[in-house]
């Protein structure tokens, strides 16, 4: 790296630094000037309901717990999932939130999430309203650069004071299944509840679905694959479409892609034909076309029908990346991805592919901020993957394997084994019960044969007693943030974040709520939420708890607000801004 460049760097990182203080101090000019006599800092948590996740409502209880014994007006809001997304990725309306979110296939996912050119989106495009120079340039250096490591780095140590959020903890992913079917894990991906039916139809003569229990208010009625309200049925989506290339434990593998041919002349290009024989599920063919739909489609789901372009709030930062696609001869297409580099622009063919006589009509806007298709429930989708819709009612929805997808006929590259065998007449059926309680209750009455969730492990405890059932949990990339709003007076300021950021103690929260299933986030890559042996910070932990046991000890924390700028305490301890 010449020197020209180390220099900008620095300029750059120090005008980042005071850019961010300034926008800090200048929101609490604004504050205190509209206001005669300090007041009380008040924030409000939101988090979903205990009956929900567990876990998140527990944080959140600590959390806010802390930041009134250090004199903040703190108090937990539980809401309801579905209204907690609208309001914090939608809307914006919030203080600090606690959710699960899940999880980063790559650090590129940062870019989203955190760069100022997203702040006025939607979804997990930086709901945080966060801005800073340095973070923008650190990641357009990642995206472009062939050696990441060294922009990661300084990405993850300048996000330590920065950061508008904070990840707390790797929750495991747990659940429990009937003995018989042989899990060690939750299945999640396409590949996983394809082995669990070709394992059910192997050992069983099985006529009837495999039942999956979920719990909380799990909308199984709202199937929409580019909304961001569905996270709790996101699985669900992966099952019913599927991408040209699909992210696998095994690798990146070509799904509905028969091959993906790299050019890297010049701007780095991608010619991807299309496998022969690819249909929606309801037999139209799939063409070069959907593909360059689809594409549009997420870019701007109105079509340009309104003044400014109302993307799809999911799968945006992988859009983002495309700068180009057109059709290729009668069966592919051709991506090109400006200065991107191989590693980042090999996840913009992850998106899903949207059938374009579906979705084509669904353009029309309902008000500044929405389409149809964004308010659009699809309940009964049309999709290209492993499974297809086959009824949904009330709080079930069943699925059956597609039998004319190709890769049936093609076999998927890296599992040789897989759809080789007969998955015989079960599909699969996802039932929603109102609790984690109750929906362990009907996997022990044997109604349900496993169940996933948010599962704290002593909501699970029944099952060890029963011997015809067992748990099982894996390790997982997705964490619990707490996420700060910086349009607020207070938060805009990130002295203030960095303290609020210390006062969850992330070792409790692992032996306590967690049964020591979890990781700590301590290190800078795993307090942004970047998780995995590959980019594994070699610092030790930087991250010390000012307290014990989860309570704080207030003068320690006290005296940091104090030396945030800005902060006294009143005679009644309640810290003034």
């Amino acid at each position: 790296m010449t020197s020209e460049s180390i220099g900008r760097r620095r300029l750059l990182a120090a005008a980042g630094a005071a850019a961010t203080a300034l926008a800090g101090c200048s929101d609490d000019l604004r504050f205190r000037a509209g206001n005669s006599a300090p007041e009380q800092v008040s924030l409000t948590v939101k988090t979903p309901p205990p009956d929900d996740d567990p876990i998140a409502a527990k944080i959140a209880s600590q959390h806010a717990e802390n930041l009134r014994a250090a004199g903040v007006d703190a108090v937990p809001e539980p809401v309801d999932p579905p209204e907690l997304y609208r309001e914090v990725l939608l809307e914006h309306d919030f203080d600090l939130f606690v959710t699960r979110h899940p999880g980063f296939d790559d650090p590129d996912a940062l870019r989203a999430l955190l760069h100022s050119d997203f702040a006025g989106e939607r979804g997990w495009q930086n709901p945080f309203g966060f801005s800073d120079p340095t973070v923008d340039e650190l990641l357009e250096r990642q995206a472009t650069d062939d050696d990441r490591e060294e922009p990661l780095t300084e990405l993850f140590e300048y996000l330590l004071a920065t950061s508008p959020y904070t990840a707390i903890v790797f929750p495991d992913r747990l659940g429990a299944a009937n003995s018989s079917l042989g899990l060690s894990a939750p299945p999640r991906r396409p590949v996983e509840f394809v082995q669990l039916l070709e394992h059910v139809s192997s050992q069983h003569d099985r006529e009837e679905p495999v039942r999956a229990g979920l719990f909380g208010q799990v909308s199984i009625d709202r199937l929409n694959p580019v909304a961001v309200d569905v996270a709790d049925v996101e699985f669900v989506c992966d099952l019913l479409y599927d991408p040209l290339v699909r992210e696998t434990p095994r690798g990146y593998v070509p799904w509905l892609a028969d091959d993906v041919r790299w050019d890297e002349d010049g701007e780095l290009e991608a010619t991807v034909p299309l496998r022969d024989g690819l249909t929606w599920h309801d037999g139209t063919s799939i063409t070069p076309g959907d593909v360059t739909f689809t594409v549009a489609f997420l870019e701007d789901t109105a079509d340009g029908a309104t003044e400014s372009p109302l993307p799809a709030p999911r799968h945006r930062g992988l859009v983002t990346a495309i700068d180009g696609v057109s059709r290729v001869g009668r069966r592919a297409v051709r991506f090109s991805f400006d200065d991107r580099s191989r590693a980042v622009a090999r996840r913009a063919l992850t998106i899903p592919l949207l059938p374009e006589h579906v979705w084509a009509d669904r353009t029309e806007p309902i008000d500044e901020s929405l389409t149809e298709a964004l308010a659009w429930d699809n309940e009964e989708p049309v999709g290209s993957g492993l499974f297809t819709f086959a009824d949904a009612s009330g709080d079930r929805l069943e699925l059956q394997p597609y039998d004319d997808h190709v890769l049936r006929r093609d076999g998927v590259p890296g599992y040789e084994d897989l759809l080789e065998g007969d998955h015989g007449d079960a599909g699969l059926e996802f039932r929603v019960s109102p609790t984690a309680t109750t929906v362990v209750e009907t996997l022990l009455a044997d109604d349900v044969d496993l169940v996933r969730g948010s599962f704290t492990p002593s909501t699970l405890e029944p099952v060890a007693d029963d011997p015809g059932t067992s748990t099982m949990g894996t390790s997982t990339r997705s964490f619990y943030l707490v996420g700060y709003n910086t349009r607020r007076p207070e938060l805009g300021n990130h002295r203030f974040r960095e303290v609020v950021s210390q006062l969850v103690d992330r070792r409790y929260v692992v032996d306590e709520f967690c049964d020591g299933r979890a990781e700590p986030a301590l290190t800078p890559d795993a307090l942004v939420g970047v998780f995995g042996d590959e980019w594994r910070s070699q610092r030790p932990d930087v991250l010390t708890f000012p307290g014990t046991d989860g309570e704080i000890d207030p003068d320690v924390v006290r005296t940091r607000f104090e030396e945030a700028g800005g902060y006294r305490y009143d005679e009644d301890g309640n810290l003034l801004a």
